[in-house]
């Protein structure tokens, strides 16, 4: 279910592709789309070779989908404040990624604390987008905006599945209900993404 759901972004991805005045967000966009479809085929394969455990791509993907939003967000101000607190984000979240999955939680687990910690930066880098639009004036449509689109989408999502990351080894430990609950919820609020970001991806096409 959710490698069909991630699919459906990324065909409508390279259906839009031909249209014209297509911008970086859009591009940037399309490769994070494109870097879940390849997570979710290759732990799908992992899983079909018969490993016992495909939670490494988990670590891979995470790393992967929080620098190319950064860098969304990082393209989308003028600041130099920001794009430098961007930056120096992307810098602390590698750091954790790895302390995480070489010395904590280790590379088999749940990489909980580095989801945790790059959901609460990527949600802030959403409100500061927040911030951006409502002391722009010359912002009329709302709507219009995909990097406004991608920061509500985000805060719902990352906010959402915050407490799933978090709990999950806990859940786990405790019994493999619990556990599915999380991933419930999870991939729920995934899908609920993904269908969003195909107007994310239509509205990149003409800004």
């Amino acid at each position: 279910m959710g490698t069909l759901w991630v699919l459906v972004p990324f065909i409508a991805g390279l259906f839009f592709i031909r249209k014209p005045h297509k911008s970086i967000q859009f591009w940037l966009l399309l490769l994070l789309v494109l870097v879940s479809v390849l997570a979710e085929g290759v732990g799908q394969l992992v899983v079909y070779l018969g490993a016992k455990n495909n939670i490494w791509v988990v670590h891979v993907h995470t790393l992967l989908e929080f620098l190319i939003l950064a860098a969304i967000f990082y393209t989308s101000f003028q600041r130099a404040l920001f794009r430098k607190g961007i930056i120096l984000a992307a810098i602390l979240f590698i750091s954790v990624s790895l302390i995480d999955a070489f010395l904590l939680e280790g590379i088999t687990q749940m990489n909980s604390l580095t989801k945790v910690s790059g959901n609460a930066m990527l949600i802030l880098m959403g409100i500061l987008y927040f911030y951006k639009v409502a002391n722009d004036l010359t912002v009329t449509y709302l709507d219009h905006d995909p990097v406004f689109l991608l920061s509500c989408s985000l805060l719902i999502l990352k906010a959402g599945t915050t407490m799933s990351y978090a709990m999950f080894n806990q859940a786990l430990a405790a019994s493999y209900d619990a556990a599915r609950i999380c991933i419930a919820i999870t991939l729920v609020l995934n899908i609920l993404y993904y269908t969003a970001l195909i107007l994310i991806l239509k509205r990149a096409t003409s800004c």
